[in-house]
C-alpha cells in the first residue's frame, strides 16, 4: 500500500509525475539489474569467456516477466543483500546456465549502473521542461521587453522596470542550467564494473574487454578506474539538478509574490475546481507553492549526496545507501517541479495594467534617482543625493508629491520649473537599457538555443 506522496494512488502526481515514478518503479529498477547481467553475459559470450549457449540463456531470461517474484520476495527476507534474490531467481530461470549469472561483477557494480540509467533518462525528461520553459520565456521576454513594472529592492518599491527584463533573467537563467544538465548527462554516461574492490581481478586477463562491451550495450561508457568510492559525478548531478530546481523555485515563488491580492500583477493558470474550500472568491496559487516547496526538499537532498562523497577505503554502504536513497527522489522532485513550472509558465495571466497602476503608486518617489542625477549636474552627486533624500522624506511626511515639494523649496524651485520635472510624471519612460538588455540576453540564448540537441536520450545498444 502506499504510503509516501510520491506513490500514492488515490490522490497521485502532486509531488511526482508518471513518467518520472515509472524509472523508479521497483520492478523497472529490477529490469535494469537484469539488463546488466544479460549484457554481462553477452559480452563474455561473444568473447569466449562463458559459453554461447549459456550467454543466450541468460539474454532470454532477463526480464522481470520470466522470474519467479514471489520467490525473490521469500529471498528478501532472508537475504540482507540488494540483488542476491533477484540473481538467484534468474539462475533458476536459467537452469544449468544460471551458473554463469553475475561472472566476476559485484553487488554495488550492479545498483551504480542501474542508478545511472534511471538517472539519465530522468535528465533527459528534465531537460525536455526547461527547454519547454525557455522557450515560453523567450516569448514572453519579447512581448513584454517594454511592459513597465516597479522594480523592487529589499521587499520594496526601488525604481521603474520592466517585465520583459524580468523574465529575461529568468531565461538567462534556465539558459545556464540546460547547459548544465547537457554536462551532468555528458558526464553520467560511465556504468559500473570494477568487481568487488574495483580491481576487476574477477573478470580474468580480458577484463577491460569485458567492461567495455557490457556497458556499450548499455549504452555506457566503462571508466578503468572504479567509482566505487568515487562519487564526485553524483554530487555534480545532484548538484546541477538542485542549482536547476532553485532556479525554478524562485520563479515560483516570484509569481506566488505578484499574485498577492494587493499586487495582482501575475496569475498561475486556474484550476478547474475550487482553489479553496471554504472562500470561492480566491484563486491560490497552488501550483507555486508546491513548487517552491519541492525545491526545499531538494536542496535539503542533495546535502546528504554532497556528505556521501565521503567514503571510507574501497566500499562504504553507510554512504552509498545514503546516495542510493536520495538521488531518485532527488530525480522526481526536479522533474516534478520542472512540469510544474512549464505549466505555470505556459499558462500565465501578465496583467499589464496592474503592473502600470502599482508603478504609478508612487510614481515620482520611484524616479528621485533622475532626480538625483539632473541635480547633481549643478550641486554635485553627493551634495544631491542628500538634498534629494532631504525633500522625499519631507514628501512622505506631510503626504505631498514630490515634485511639489521640489518646486516648492527654495533652493531647487530656483534650479526647476514645472516643464523640467515632467519626468517625475512619467516613472514608465525611466527603464535604463530595459529593452536593450532584453535584446541582447535573448539573441545570446537563442545562439546557443540553437545549438541544443533536439533530446538528451539514452539509448541501448539493441542486442
Amino acid at each position: 500500500m502506499p504510503s509516501h506522496p510520491i506513490d500514492f494512488d488515490i490522490n497521485p502526481d502532486v509531488f511526482s509525475t508518471p513518467q518520472l515514478r515509472d524509472i523508479f518503479e521497483e520492478k523497472n529498477i529490477m529490469q535494469r539489474w537484469l539488463d546488466f547481467e544479460s549484457a554481462l553475459a553477452q559480452a563474455q559470450g561473444r568473447l569466449g569467456i562463458i559459453p554461447k549457449e549459456a550467454a543466450d540463456t541468460i539474454y532470454r531470461n532477463a526480464d522481470i516477466s520470466s522470474i519467479d517474484l514471489d520467490t525473490v520476495r521469500q529471498g528478501y527476507k532472508k537475504s540482507r543483500n540488494s540483488v542476491i534474490p533477484v540473481l538467484a531467481a534468474l539462475r533458476k530461470a536459467c537452469g544449468d546456465s544460471g551458473q554463469y549469472v553475475h561472472h566476476g561483477a559485484t553487488t554495488q557494480d550492479v545498483l551504480d549502473t542501474a542508478l545511472v540509467i534511471g538517472i539519465r533518462k530522468a535528465i533527459s525528461i528534465i531537460y525536455d521542461d526547461l527547454r519547454e520553459i525557455e522557450a515560453v520565456c523567450i516569448k514572453l521576454a519579447r512581448e513584454h521587453s517594454s511592459t513597465p513594472m516597479i522594480g523592487r529592492t529589499h521587499g520594496q518599491y526601488a525604481l521603474p522596470y520592466t517585465f520583459g527584463l524580468k523574465v529575461s533573467v529568468w531565461t538567462g537563467e534556465t539558459r545556464r542550467n540546460i547547459q548544465r544538465l547537457k554536462t551532468a548527462f555528458d558526464n553520467m554516461k560511465y556504468g559500473q564494473l570494477g568487481g568487488a574492490a574495483g580491481t576487476m581481478a574477477a573478470l580474468g586477463p580480458r577484463a577491460f574487454e569485458v567492461a567495455e562491451e557490457t556497458l556499450r550495450l548499455l549504452g555506457l561508457e566503462h571508466d578503468p578506474a572504479s567509482w566505487h568510492t568515487a562519487r564526485d559525478r553524483m554530487a555534480e548531478t545532484a548538484s546541477a539538478l538542485t542549482i536547476s530546481s532553485m532556479s525554478l523555485g524562485k520563479i515560483a515563488n516570484e509569481i506566488f509574490q505578484l499574485q498577492k491580492t494587493e499586487t495582482g500583477e501575475l496569475f498561475e493558470p486556474p484550476p478547474d475546481g475550487a482553489a479553496s474550500s471554504t472562500m470561492p472568491h480566491k484563486q491560490n496559487p497552488v501550483i507555486c507553492q508546491r513548487a517552491v516547496t519541492l525545491s526545499m526538499h531538494i536542496r535539503a537532498l542533495s546535502a546528504t549526496v554532497m556528505e556521501s562523497m565521503c567514503h571510507e577505503h574501497e566500499r562504504d554502504p553507510r554512504s552509498l545507501w545514503s546516495e542510493w536513497l536520495a538521488m531518485p527522489q532527488i530525480c522526481i522532485y526536479s522533474g516534478t517541479l520542472s512540469h510544474y513550472i512549464k505549466t505555470v509558465i505556459s499558462g500565465l495571466s501578465v496583467r499589464a495594467e496592474k503592473m502600470y497602476e502599482n508603478l504609478h503608486i508612487h510614481s515620482d518617489m520611484v524616479v528621485s534617482e533622475w532626480l538625483m542625477f539632473r541635480l547633481a549636474e549643478t550641486m554635485g552627486r553627493t551634495n544631491a543625493q542628500a538634498k534629494v533624500k532631504e525633500l522625499a522624506h519631507k514628501a512622505v511626511s506631510t503626504g505631498s508629491r514630490l515634485k511639489d515639494i521640489v518646486l516648492a523649496d527654495h533652493e531647487t524651485g530656483a534650479i526647476f520649473n514645472a516643464e523640467d520635472l515632467a519626468p517625475l510624471d512619467r516613472p514608465e519612460l525611466y527603464t535604463g537599457q530595459a529593452e536593450a538588455i532584453v535584446s541582447k540576453v535573448l539573441d545570446t540564448v537563442k545562439r546557443q538555443r540553437a545549438k541544443d540537441p533536439a533530446s538528451l536520450e539514452h539509448r541501448r545498444i539493441s542486442t
